[in-house]
Formats: C-alpha cells, sequence, structure tokens
C-alpha cells in the first residue's frame, strides 16, 4: 500500500484578491508562507519518502518550507501544474463578466472541453494529471508521498484515483490552502482515509458514492471543515 499526502499551495497576494493564477507564476504571500511552514509542523510526525510540487513558484515554495527541516528531495514537474486559464489568467469572476459576457457562462459551465481562450481544458488537464500521478504511483510502492499541487489539479486527481465520474470532476471543491487529503493507493483502487476542506460541493453525493464503490474507510475517514490551517 502506497498513501499520498495531497495538499494545495499556500496563500498568495492574487489567491487574496480573487485573481485567477493559472500558470501566472505568483509566489506566496507572507500568510501563505507562515501556511506552508505550519504544513512542516502538522506533518512532523509523518514519515515521507518522497516529494512532488508543480514547477510554479506558489507549489514549489510551500513544498520546501514544509520540507524545510527533512532530507526529502522535492521533484518540481510541470505535469502538476494548474490549469492554463489563457486570457483568463490576473482577472477576477467579475471582471470576467463583465469584460467577456459571452465566453462568461461557458466558463462557470461544467464542460469538459470548453477553454479559454489560449488556455486548457478540464480534458487536457486530467490527461497531464492521470500520466504524473500514474507515474507516482508506481515508482512509489508501499510508500508515502506528498503532492502539493493546484486547486484544479488536485481536484482531478481525486477524481481519477477514486475511480469517481470524470463529469463530476468540477463539482468537487478539494482543498483551500493547505488543506490535506490522505488517499491510501493499491494495485488496481485506491481508499480516501482524510479529507479536509473549508467548503465542498456535492457532498453527499461524493461520499455517498465512496460508500458505494467500497473507496472510503467509513472508521478512519475524516471529513472535516477546516477553518484554521
Amino acid at each position: 500500500m502506497g498513501t499520498l499526502l495531497i495538499t494545495r499551495h499556500g496563500e498568495t497576494e492574487w489567491n487574496a484578491a480573487g485573481r485567477i493564477q493559472g500558470h501566472t507564476d505568483i509566489g506566496l504571500s507572507s500568510i501563505g508562507a507562515a501556511q506552508a511552514r505550519s504544513l512542516g509542523e502538522r506533518l512532523s510526525g509523518l514519515s515521507i519518502d518522497a516529494a512532488y510540487s508543480s514547477d510554479l513558484k506558489r507549489t514549489s515554495e510551500t513544498a520546501k518550507l514544509a520540507l524545510r527541516e527533512r532530507g526529502t528531495v522535492l521533484i518540481e514537474t510541470p505535469l502538476l501544474r494548474e490549469y492554463n486559464k489563457g486570457e483568463f489568467e490576473g482577472m477576477t469572476l467579475s471582471e470576467i463578466k463583465s469584460q467577456f459576457p459571452d465566453e462568461y457562462p461557458k466558463y462557470l459551465e461544467k464542460n469538459l472541453d470548453y477553454a479559454p481562450k489560449g488556455g486548457e481544458s478540464t480534458r487536457a488537464v486530467s490527461a497531464r494529471r492521470a500520466q504524473i500521478i500514474g507515474e507516482i504511483k508506481s515508482k512509489h510502492l508501499d510508500q508515502t508521498v506528498l503532492i502539493v499541487s493546484h486547486g484544479g489539479v488536485l481536484r482531478a486527481a481525486m477524481v481519477s484515483l477514486l475511480g469517481m465520474p470524470r463529469e463530476r470532476e468540477k463539482l468537487v471543491i478539494c482543498v483551500r490552502e493547505l488543506g490535506l487529503t490522505i488517499i491510501d493507493t493499491f494495485a488496481d483502487n485506491a481508499v480516501l482515509r482524510q479529507f479536509k476542506t473549508r467548503r465542498i460541493l456535492m457532498v453527499r453525493y461524493i461520499m455517498e458514492w465512496l460508500v458505494r464503490q467500497d473507496n472510503v474507510d467509513s472508521e478512519v475517514v475524516s471529513l472535516k471543515w477546516q477553518d484554521k490551517f
């Protein structure tokens, strides 16, 4: 059995301002750096064999701060990058609505094939996410791996690992900054052990579906509102 410790990067100034980041390389804010150090303290009792992040500053900085007391080597890969949001990057939702009134409803739809101009679709991100998660699982059998990435990518990874229908992907808000999800992986399936979040849509659907598929440990799973990091 392998174990994936999946978390999102700490806060950035654009997070705080509600601006879409995508591939724009924004570093952590002072709050985000403090959150990352706090994550390291929360992980202090766990053995971590390997660590992965995207190659964007907000995730690599988070991982390095969380791992600062360890000798764990961090592997940075573009396969764990957030969705490329194209021309919407740097904008707030209200700005998109006012400047791109025809595109705004399409952006909000749960269409796996929609992509902003110059950006990526959910289906495209799912393909690269499947590649890196598959590589991590096969390379680190029976090991514990920390993955620091982005909300959209982590949501896609969670849906894929647990075998949920892909069309439900955009209904899952996986984690807020530094919320920790733990998934135990096996040769042909995975089991959700802990799921911490500040917000989640479709909680009843997700949990009932996982229980039906035996993909959630009913005795161990932790589904909590996380208001503190």
